[in-house]
């Protein structure tokens, strides 16, 4: 490991959580199998007022995480979160390339350890497995970088971490299956919940009285310039091409009386120049 530090991120603690995506997985890659996390754990990082950048697919190569991760840090995001590549198989190596990604150590981890023996006891007595314990390939589960917290799986056997980083950001790991994924993702986001100074977002969706996008771009573009704190959206018809387009209105705010305001305002406004075309 270097001794360099990896570099400072700093937190705007005014605006919104930046994130991204680190989802693990060769079988993604060659079509074998179909992401089941990204989409939902982007959705629940937008609900709670988080701006979710990239969504990154990557080998199962150490050294495709590890770039994967230091190409995060370096665009200043506040959160990473990834997915997949927590378990016992040879190939599961998400926290081996975090540890280099970061430039730290791996570690042996009780809280860790402690969750895998019991998740294993739970299946033996279930007569799952023939034998509980740890060999080589469960201890793999037990060690973390250095500073992370375990997260309890309860609907797996590999826990997930939570890594504070220097200057406010932080990294989760979660299991790849999505039923572990989502546990463990609502476990380490309520570890984090400081990290998110816009905690609420509001969401509005209308049909414009046309099914041209470009009939609606200038009123769109005024209504961008004059709501600022509001994600514009138009969505083409999704099948005939007579039927009109959806407008979508987003907005994140520290309460949700704060983004229920500006959205309904940006609603109002975008009526008003409606009509009036």
């Amino acid at each position: 490991m270097s001794a360099t530090p990896a570099a400072r991120v700093v937190v705007d603690r005014l605006g919104p959580l930046h994130a991204e995506i680190v989802v693990v997985g060769r079988e993604l890659l060659r079509g074998q199998l179909k992401d089941g996390n990204a989409a939902w754990i982007a959705g629940e990082l937008t609900r709670r007022g988080a701006l979710v950048h990239r969504v990154t697919i990557v080998d199962d190569l150490e050294r495709s995480i590890m770039n994967a991760v230091a190409e995060a840090r370096d665009r200043g995001v506040h959160l990473i979160v990834t997915t997949g590549g927590l378990g016992p198989a040879q190939d599961d190596r998400t926290l081996a390339g975090l540890a280099e990604a970061l430039r730290l150590p791996l570690a042996m981890s009780p809280p860790a350890r402690d969750m895998v023996e019991s998740a294993y006891k739970t299946l033996r007595d279930a007569r799952v497995i023939g034998a509980g314990g740890l060999n080589a390939a469960r201890q793999k589960m037990c060690f973390l970088p250095i500073g992370a917290e375990a997260i309890l799986n309860p609907a797996g056997v590999a826990p997930g971490m939570v890594l504070r980083l220097t200057g406010g950001a932080a990294v989760v790991s979660v299991p790849g299956r999505p039923e572990e994924s989502k546990a463990v993702f609502e476990a380490a986001m309520l570890r984090l919940r400081d990290l998110l100074p816009m905690r609420a977002s509001a969401e509005r969706e209308l049909e414009a009285p046309t099914s041209d996008e470009s009939a609606m771009r200038p009123v769109l573009d005024r209504l961008t310039e004059e709501f600022p704190g509001v994600w514009v959206k138009s969505h083409p018809p999704a099948s005939r091409r007579k039927d009109p387009i959806r407008v979508t209105l987003q907005s994140f705010a520290a309460t949700q009386k704060e983004a229920d305001t500006l959205v309904e305002g940006a609603l109002r406004r975008l009526l008003a120049l409606a009509g009036s075309r």
